[in-house]
């Protein structure tokens, strides 16, 4: 027995092939060191299945599922060691706040995880929405932004599904509950008014400010005039917003209607989902640029049109300086 695990030591120390080659391969959880075996073997990394499964059990026997980048010219005891210690790629994703879902399926796309055409075409899925629970016709506003490691044993409609119970779990906590009850709103409107401000607000101190002003319209049964929202809903996103685009009515335009859009416009963080909870208690109804990231607020439209102008003014004077 010593002198064939001897001989068989020796065997599966020799590389079957001298090529330098490089193959991945992905090994989905559960799967068995059987069906791991003849993986290796039809991929042309192993010379005999027996031997890889005799040195995978003197190693444990487990093998870690993941995407593994081997090489015809290693040896069944380096590719097993490899398996064993998880030795796979990762994938980083980071969905930055304010990204759409156009933007997280490019992404996504590069990453080389899914083609951005099938990303829109889940996203836009039927059955994934009922079964998170999203009243909403797509996943916009519900992929939670932050830093994601994937690896693809894990289905990647079911690493969505993990991104966005990320987001649903923000909406569990009792006093969250509590809060939305007082305010009349349930998740989906939280999460498009969010968006919004996520939109238009450059630094995070003036999101309760542009919340209120949002509020505020709404009480009063005044069209939000929210111009990231006709962006959205034209779909010309890195294009500047004109008349035209102002006078065409979708579901997104809040200058051709009262009340929210269809939904959200963008995957909001949770600083802006605060703000549409807890509103900065002001009589603001009107907010314009400053042209350096900030806003200055108004309560009545006639000092609203003296800032626009102002602003307006100093705009142009540097465009043509």
């Amino acid at each position: 027995m010593f002198f064939l695990a001897t001989q068989a030591f020796i065997f599966a120390s020799i590389p079957r092939s001298f090529e330098n080659e490089k193959i991945n391969v992905v090994i989905k959880s559960g799967v068995g060191l059987k069906d791991i075996s003849h993986l290796l073997k039809n991929q042309g990394l192993i010379e005999s299945k027996y031997l890889f499964l005799f040195i995978s059990l003197l190693y444990g026997g487990k093998l870690i599922a993941g995407e593994y980048e081997l090489n015809k010219n290693m040896s069944t005891i380096e590719i097993v060691k490899k398996l064993v210690n998880g030795e796979r790629k990762i994938y980083i994703i980071k969905i930055i706040e304010g990204y759409n879902i156009y933007n997280v399926a490019d992404m996504f796309d590069r990453a080389g995880l899914i083609k951005a055409n099938e990303f829109i075409e889940m996203a836009r899925s039927e059955i994934l929405l009922k079964r998170l629970g999203i009243s909403g016709d797509s996943l916009e506003g519900y992929l939670y932004p932050d830093t994601y490691f994937y690896s693809k044993e894990i289905e990647i409609d079911k690493f969505i599904e993990l991104i966005v119970r990320k987001t649903l779990n923000n909406f569990e906590k009792e006093d969250i509950k509590k809060r939305m009850a007082e305010l009349n709103l349930d998740i989906h409107m939280v999460l498009t008014l969010a968006s919004m401000i996520e939109k238009e607000a450059k630094i995070k101190e003036e999101k309760p400010l542009i919340s209120a002003v949002f509020h505020n319209r709404l009480k009063n049964g005044m069209p939000l005039d929210c111009d990231p929202t006709v962006i959205y809903g034209s779909g010309r996103f890195n294009l500047p917003i004109t008349k035209k685009d102002l006078m065409e009515y979708t579901p997104y335009n809040t200058y051709r209607f009262k009340g929210l859009p269809k939904g959200p416009i963008c995957n909001p963080d949770v600083t802006s989902i605060k703000a549409v909870l807890y509103p900065a208690q002001v009589n603001y109804l009107y907010f314009v640029s400053k042209n350096d990231g900030t806003h200055v607020f108004s309560e009545d439209m006639r000092t609203h049109n003296n800032y626009v102008l102002m602003y307006q003014r100093a705009k142009n004077k540097k465009n043509h300086l």
